[in-house]
């Protein structure tokens, strides 16, 4: 999860602060609804929506019951609503909400696992489709806990890991932005709830309004998988100019996460005296060409082929980022004791006679001629000699030693590295997974599961300058709809009887490919466009009657493979007809 760039607009201060929990009821009323860009849809042309409950459109034109079907298809700037046997042209946006008394509705988007609790609001950007999900937090909060930690963690690492993720939504909701958050780790994860996870529903049930704040407004309650032993200061990932912006938080040796096994940890040992073994292949080729400047000195080319590291006297962290009591440092310094050799050419007189009898033969004067490659030189080395004197070595850790040694683990370059003298070797090993300010995630569940500690001790753990109150989130009540009108799901006959289908530019055609329309089906009826050549594959599209195809090629099992203007897939041949048929 990280900070999003964009400004928040935080328009309620907060009127009750409570530092203790239970069973308070504050008068602070924030606004309820949550809106998340649904980009793990990754919708682009098309939508698949099934319902659960009752829907309807926002202008109340048409509704649908429980177990409705339909699929949104972006048409040029267009959205098309296709259901049963109608398309209706929905214009550059259009917003399915829930209504009745169904405060259980929910859809099925793309077929997906988890349900989507809220209103959809669907429009066009960078021409595709953009659904963005307007839900209310508590329903937010049961696909979010599942999948930032879940249910394999302690209840009270739970609880915690919803009020941190209720905190962080909530100061987001109600910005003056399209969306509010995303639905990935740019934010926080979520992917709709689910029966399968009851003790993280039991966190979010039992926390239900608790929000964290500082100085009277909701705070940024940021938190990583893990910090790798010690908190990140927030100016140091999103410096702001408000010096008291994270003052609920501060840097800290973190024992918790440091002791969990599961803790994301990367290791490399180095041999003291790696001799003909070596140090590696990548650390190596990193650590001569690092050593340039002192081989030129020596008057030895700095060759990967003509070093040979003997000792490795000394290895340390150099160079922190920040100031103590960080441990983020940039550089690691080896001390190294090396020999060197040198290298000379020699002829190799059998190539030289057979290049000589290949430049004396009589060309073919109807063949071109090819490139005769020169003559591949033996290199002769002479035996290694060692350098007195003990050097000194530097590499950046970020990037050079963390490649060399396979230690990175996130795209943020912000790993602890420590290293260990072990006796014959030395351990570097390379912690943090994520940007380390806030909670720690696996700090929070080695504290519930190891410690017994409360979700009240982990917070004040990591975000000691928090105060936890209990916010009035009312949920908003659904619109109401006619029965009769739910009774007949569907607006007056349109002029559009049947979906809109596809366009077919047949001009040029590739060699064997022909035009063939989709038939041996019934008018209500619709045929699968697949993804592979396979019943299980994913359905990319629904065919319907009389819909030109370009048969690209038809393989001998029955799958035809086909295209449109617009999409291209796998159908059963035996749903075709040529158009000449």
């Amino acid at each position: 999860m990280k900070r999003p760039i964009r400004h928040m607009v935080i328009w309620m201060l907060l009127a009750v602060l409570l530092v203790s929990f239970p069973g308070v009821q504050a008068d602070a009323q924030i606004e309820p609804t949550v809106r998340v860009w649904l980009r793990r849809l990754k919708a682009e042309d098309s939508l698949r929506i099934a319902v659960q409950g009752s829907y309807m459109l926002a202008d109340g034109s048409m509704t649908f019951s429980d177990g409705a079907q339909m699929t949104v298809v972006l048409r040029g700037n267009q959205l098309v609503l296709h259901t049963g046997q109608m398309a209706v042209v929905m214009g550059p946006e259009m917003k399915l909400v829930r209504c009745g008394d169904e405060a259980s509705s929910a859809l099925r988007l793309n077929d997906s696992d988890g349900l989507y609790e809220g209103d959809l609001a669907l429009d066009i950007r960078d021409g595709v489709i953009r659904p963005i999900l307007h839900i209310y937090i508590e329903d937010y909060l049961l696909g979010v806990v599942p999948y930032e930690m879940g249910d394999s963690f302690p209840l009270e690492a739970l609880k915690a890991q919803a009020i941190a993720a209720r905190t962080y939504a909530l100061q987001r909701s109600g910005s003056s932005g399209d969306y509010d958050v995303e639905d990935t780790t740019n934010d926080q994860a979520y992917k709709g709830r689910s029966s399968s996870h009851p003790l993280s529903e039991q966190a979010v049930r039992e926390t239900e309004g608790l929000c964290g704040t500082y100085k009277g407004k909701l705070a940024d309650c940021y938190y990583s998988a893990s910090n790798g032993g010690q908190t990140e200061l927030g100016q140091h990932v999103w410096p702001t100019d408000d010096q008291d912006a994270y003052g609920y938080m501060d840097m800290r040796d973190d024992p918790y996460d440091l002791e969990n096994d599961a803790s994301v940890v990367k290791r490399f040992t180095l041999k003291k005296k790696p001799g003909e073994s070596g140090v590696g292949t990548a650390l190596h080729s990193a650590l001569v060409a690092a050593m340039e400047e002192q081989l030129a000195a020596l008057g030895v080319e700095a060759d990967d082929s003509l070093i040979r590291f003997d000792e490795i006297v000394r290895v340390e962290t150099a160079a922190p980022k920040f100031d103590e009591p960080s441990r983020l440092m940039t550089q690691l310094r080896f001390e190294v004791k090396i020999s060197v050799r040198e290298y000379t050419f020699r002829d190799d007189s059998a190539k030289d006679t057979a290049m000589q009898a290949l430049y004396a033969a009589e060309p073919d004067a109807d063949a071109t001629p090819s490139p005769t490659p020169a003559p591949t030189a033996t290199p002769a080395y002479s035996p290694y000699r060692k350098i007195k004197d003990t050097l000194t070595v530097t590499l950046p850790i970020f990037t050079d030693a963390e490649k060399a040694m396979g230690l990175s683990i996130n795209v943020y370059q912000n790993e602890l590295i420590t290293v260990y003298d072990i006796g014959s070797a030395f351990m570097f090993e390379s912690r943090r997974f994520g940007h380390g300010v806030g909670m720690s995630q696996r700090g929070a569940q080695q504290m519930a599961a190891q410690y017994g500690m409360t979700c009240q001790q982990i917070l004040a753990f990591y975000y000691p300058g928090l105060t936890v109150m209990k916010a009035n989130v009312q949920r908003n009540p659904l619109p109401t709809v006619d029965a009769q009108m739910m009774a007949t799901p569907a607006p007056t006959p349109s002029p559009t009887p049947r979906p809109t289908l596809m366009p077919v530019t047949a001009d040029k055609l590739p060699k064997g490919a022909y035009v063939a329309v989709v038939s041996n089906i019934s008018e209500d009826s619709s045929l699968n466009l697949r993804q592979s050549p396979s019943l299980s594959s994913d359905v990319l599209r629904r065919l319907y009657k009389d819909q030109k195809l370009i048969v690209l090629k038809t393989s001998k099992d029955g799958w035809s493979h086909v295209k449109t203007d617009v999409v291209e897939g796998y159908v059963r041949s035996e749903y075709l007809q040529t158009a000449e048929e």
